[in-house]
């Protein structure tokens, strides 16, 4: 079987942010989030699963720190709520958190330890040990 080739979808910074109230909301309470999110929103994120790290670095840095977190709350249960959405050691939250370690940001290990209990992605937080 041949594989079709998928044009990657840039990130659209606004449509990003929007994500942030709801990933704070994961981080306070269980959310359902197909209540929060529309349908077209998560079409054009799950676009967004395919773009590398690399790809993914310029848009963190045009977020902050408070906004990181909250953003990788959100795509760690995304990928549990979310059918198609199945990412494993490319999910955007190993991203952001290795984006976080290395500018010295990491988020407490209570609230690490606390988000991993929401998934059953062996990766999260930083990919792969090897």
């Amino acid at each position: 079987m041949i594989n079709e080739w998928q044009p990657t979808t840039a990130i659209n910074i606004n449509a990003l942010k929007s994500l942030v109230p709801v990933g704070q909301e994961v981080l306070q309470k269980p959310v359902q989030l197909s209540d929060w999110v529309s349908k077209e929103l998560q079409t054009e994120a799950q676009g967004w699963l395919r773009l590398s790290e690399k790809e993914w670095q310029n848009t963190l840095n045009d977020l902050s720190t408070e906004q990181l977190f909250p953003l990788a709350a959100f795509f760690t249960l995304a990928e549990m709520q979310f059918s198609g959405w199945q990412c494993g050691d490319s999910n955007p939250a190993i991203w952001i958190f290795r984006w976080l370690r290395s500018n010295k940001q990491q988020p407490e290990k209570e609230a690490i330890k606390k988000l991993k209990q929401l998934t059953d992605n062996r990766f999260i937080p930083y990919g792969s040990v090897l």
